[in-house]
């Protein structure tokens, strides 16, 4: 694919042809003011001697601190059309091409001159306006093009990252690269987007084949390009001049820049235009990654923050690494666990006796209490149930013998009901503690405000009955748990007991202290 260089673009615009496409005389010489941080001016060069500084009385206005009060000047000698600089003894310097200058220098179409934070490009147009098209093209964003913007606008990259060093979040980001790109190109159309949102590009008023090009092959495009055959595509949308340039990090594409030009007048984008927008497409890249860093840390410490509730410390960290390998925690599925129910008996009468604020402090030493002894014996907290509490052992946890685990805590919760009581002689506590092991259906299920360990099926069912025949002080497993822990604790049959939503009985064993 064609690309027009600097060399031609330069030979064309400083010896213009009358030939279709090609600008006609008169020509006239426009400096073009970039401030670091407002929007471009353009100043059409007089004949004689134009004044550039810090003085408001100065023919061009440079309102930065390093720029003296009258630190330069050009004069444009139009029986030769030729432009000469001249630093007037500055204290910080005049630069043209990056070059400091020392003596009179005559300046060519495209120069560019720096003074403190502005750059002033010098450019050679027709006095209506009426440019024919710059000869578009389409360059790979590769890594040497980078190096060539970014060296071309070591100012802006400057001013760019200033901006945007303090962002923290995405939105904001794209919205201060949207302005910053509408102030210092003169854009009628500007959009930047991450690429999560690129689906609705054509809606905004984008040709799709150009988005296509920039995103698949990861191109800078600078419009029109009579070889891209897109002519026709950008009359219908009224554009006359435009340029789309991925936001690519690394290997990966981010987002997309696209700025346009409707006004048939307006002089249409440049290469150096092209180069502009490919240096703040590098500064948006590295914002966004950071961004995205900084909601990914702030979402892990969320998740970690949750799941430490319901937790110990090593299953918490199990379920992170899940989070972090997959970028979920683990799915709703089918596993073997061990369910445990505990709950207060008449905790409403508790409470009306001791009085509200009394209780709330008991309370809280209650869950705390339960807490503990779960987190050692390596369950899981599923849920807070008021007075009770729900735990599951064995899900996810290399550790053996969730049911021995199990029925341990559930004694241990037992014994520390009788030391809670020793504390308030004028009530006592009874709690039921019932266990049963067997399938279920475990999982998280998470929102961005939530993250909820479910825990669901039959098993679950049982172990909730039998916490109710538990009452007082009494620790009740089914079947499969009895079956793991013969000749681990004294046991004793209770018999049949009904469970509501079961058509046949179970049977229960009480675990003795």
């Amino acid at each position: 694919m064609y690309t027009m260089s600097q060399t031609e673009y330069n030979r064309d615009i400083a010896h213009p042809q009358d030939q279709e496409g090609y600008l006609s005389l008169p020509l006239m010489w426009v400096l073009t003011l970039h401030p670091p941080d407002g929007e471009r001016q353009e100043y059409t060069l007089k004949p004689g001697k134009n004044s550039l500084g810090r003085k408001p009385d100065n023919d061009i206005v440079i309102a930065d601190i390093s720029a003296s009060r009258q630190h330069a000047e050009i004069t444009y000698d139009p029986d030769t059309n030729q432009l000469t600089i001249t630093d007037l003894g500055s204290t910080n310097g005049t630069f043209v091409n990056r070059e400091r200058l020392d003596a009179p220098t005559r300046l060519q179409n495209n120069d560019v001159i720096r003074i403190g934070g502005y750059i002033l490009s010098v450019t050679y147009v027709e006095p209506n306006q009426a440019a024919r098209p710059v000869a578009g093209g389409t360059r790979p964003l590769t890594r040497d093009l980078l190096l060539e913007a970014v060296d071309q606008h070591a100012i802006l990259m400057y001013e760019v990252a200033r901006q945007l060093n303090t962002v923290l979040d995405t939105p904001t980001a794209l919205e201060h690269v949207t302005t910053l790109i509408k102030r210092s190109m003169g854009a009628d159309q500007c959009v930047v987007t991450s690429l999560g949102q690129t689906g609705s590009l054509e809606e905004s008023g984008i040709p799709a084949s150009v988005v296509k090009l920039a995103l698949e092959e990861k191109s800078a495009v600078l419009l029109p390009d009579p070889a891209l055959h897109i002519t026709e595509e950008l009359r219908k949308l009224h554009v006359e001049s435009a340029i789309c340039v991925p936001i690519v990090g690394g290997d990966a594409v981010l987002g997309l820049i696209y700025i346009a030009k409707t006004d048939p007048l307006s002089r249409p984008f440049n290469p150096r235009d092209l180069q502009l927008v490919i240096t703040i497409s590098h500064q948006t890249a590295l914002t966004l990654q950071r961004t995205q860093l900084i909601q990914k840390v702030q979402e892990e410490q969320h998740i970690r923050q949750v799941l430490q509730r319901f937790l110990s410390p090593q299953q918490a960290e199990y379920a992170l690494q899940s989070y972090f390998k997959n970028g979920r925690l683990p799915d709703l599925g089918e596993h073997h666990a061990t369910i445990l129910f505990a709950d207060m008996s008449d905790s409403t009468g508790i409470a009306e006796r001791m009085g509200i604020q009394r209780f709330g402090h008991l309370l809280k030493r209650y869950h705390q209490t339960m807490t503990d002894i779960v987190f050692e014996n390596g369950g899981l907290l599923d849920q807070f149930l008021g007075d009770g509490v729900m735990a599951v052992f064995g899900l996810n946890d290399s550790r053996p013998d969730p049911e021995i685990r199990a029925v341990t805590a559930g004694l241990q919760i037992l014994s520390a009901i009788e030391a809670l009581n020793e504390e308030i002689p004028d009530e006592e506590l009874n709690v039921g503690v019932g266990v049963n092991s067997g399938t279920v259906m475990a999982g998280y299920i998470s929102t961005k405000q939530r993250v909820e360990l479910a825990i669901l099926g039959d098993t679950v069912n049982v172990a909730a009955r039998l916490q109710n025949y538990a009452r007082p002080n009494r620790v009740l497993v089914g079947p499969p748990t009895m079956a793991a822990i013969v000749g681990k604790f004294r046991t004793r049959r209770i018999g049949a007991i009904t469970v509501k939503g079961r058509t046949r009985p179970i049977q229960a064993h009480e675990v003795l202290r």
